[in-house]
């Protein structure tokens, strides 16, 4: 395949080409889209996508049928003895041009939503019969608006004479680039996406990125994800936008998110749901799980039972120092609160608290019995909130153990969900 000498290349200098039979010089279309495998770290263009004529679907070329190319001017190709084909192809094949070009993109390295301007794409070893074509970076400069305008060279000399500097490339490199959703060569939206990129960010971060999204590209990112990052994340977001995206999901897909989600969390997010989805969603979660989210929905939203959370950890007097720190190495990624240990008797009563600092400072073999604080500050289950706040300024706690009745433990609640149950604004406030 005849190829002009350049080592990169962008979408915008290739769509609109027209394509010819490589033995008779027929024209066959123009092209208006590549094919790339997502297989590899980088992907690789592996068809065309061509316009034939007004009103048909366009048709799907192999690369390996390309035979000759020349830069900026002309396709030309050998078709397979069956001719063109419908757009088709394998699972990990996605339209790039319909998947980037003017959508928006997250940029992993910067942790934050950028429009695509243009694609660079690179032209592989151009000794080779059959050269391949690899996207390398997403443009996401004025450079590549101008490019596709046709204005770049005009504009870049005017600007050129005005700063004696050309306009600066703004390049993302693929491997930090998570798109919000992609095309799939039977023109559908993929949904469930590789969330291996999105993993790498926190869960504040994630939910900042997703603020700026629509309502479906927030949903199509939550559900590629996993249940536990999809749970940490929609805590941290606005409520209403929590809210759209829990509305949109079927229970069967919500469920597994709700179960991930600290107790107080599912608890306000499903009582703000229609009672349907919230029954719907009950079924789908385990028993237990459901008699616990039943039970805390019914507190007073004024009392303490209201916004604490049943997810703690609990330690027994008789284990050791190192027992329990191997039992907070295992859970501390799923509580919101894992720098305490609270320790309880047989009959499930609060006995003692113990720190992590103090399970530091002691010996492996230590009995929490011996290092444990007796007589904890703790608060019942119908307390008010009112009060509970009292609490933590005067004793600057993180988080106070909440009993019930028979003063047995029932959860914790934190100070971050006391100052959120007061004043409600500070949650809902927007990042400026």
């Amino acid at each position: 395949m005849a190829l002009e000498v350049v080592k990169f290349s962008y979408l915008s200098e290739f769509l609109s080409l027209p394509v010819y039979h490589a033995g008779t010089n027929k024209r066959i279309g123009r092209l208006i889209d590549f094919a790339a495998s997502t297989s590899q770290v980088y992907p690789r263009v592996t068809g065309l996508i061509v316009h034939t004529a007004f009103g048909k679907p366009p048709k799907y070329i192999p690369w390996t049928c390309v035979k000759r190319f020349v830069f900026k001017e002309q396709i030309g190709v050998e078709l397979p003895p069956d001719g063109t084909e419908p757009v088709r192809g394998a699972e990990n094949e996605i339209l790039i041009r319909k998947t980037f070009l003017d959508k928006q993109i997250i940029s992993i390295s910067g942790y934050k939503i950028v429009r695509v301007n243009d694609i660079q794409l690179l032209i592989e070893d151009k000794s080779k019969e059959i050269s391949n074509l690899w996207v390398v970076h997403i443009d996401i400069g004025v450079r590549g608006i101008l490019r596709r305008l046709g204005f770049l060279r005009i504009v870049n000399s005017a600007f050129r004479w005005v700063t004696d500097r050309d306009i600066k490339d703004r390049f993302v490199s693929w491997k930090y680039v998570q798109p919000t959703a992609t095309e799939t060569l039977n023109s559908s939206v993929q949904i469930k996406m590789d969330s291996s990129k999105l993993s790498e960010i926190h869960p504040a971060d994630l939910a900042d990125i997703l603020e700026d999204l629509g309502t479906d590209e927030r949903t199509a990112l939550i559900l590629s994800l996993d249940y536990f990052t999809a749970a940490q994340t929609l805590q941290e977001m606005q409520f209403k936008n929590r809210l759209q995206i829990v509305e949109s999901l079927e229970p069967e897909k919500l469920a597994p998110i709700i179960n991930e989600m600290q107790m107080d969390e599912a608890v306000d997010l499903l009582d703000a749901c229609e009672n349907a989805k919230r029954q719907a969603v009950y079924t789908a979660l385990p028993a237990e799980k459901t008699q616990e989210l039943k039970e805390l929905s019914r507190y007073s939203a004024y009392s303490v039972g209201g916004i604490m959370t049943t997810d703690f950890i609990a330690a027994r007097p008789s284990e050791t120092a190192s027992a329990v720190l191997e039992r907070i190495r295992k859970e501390c990624e799923k509580l919101e609160m894992y720098r305490y240990a609270y320790v309880l008797d047989d009959r499930e009563h609060l006995a003692g608290i113990v720190s992590l600092r103090t399970l530091f400072l002691n010996d492996a073999a230590a009995l929490i019995a011996d290092i444990m604080t007796d007589q904890p500050v703790s608060v019942q289950i119908d307390t008010r909130i009112r009060r509970v706040a009292r609490l933590f300024f005067k004793y600057n706690f993180e988080a106070i153990p909440v009993l019930d009745d028979d003063e047995r433990m029932q959860g914790i609640v934190s100070f971050r969900d006391v100052l959120a149950a007061f004043y409600p604004e500070i949650k809902e406030e927007e990042t400026v």
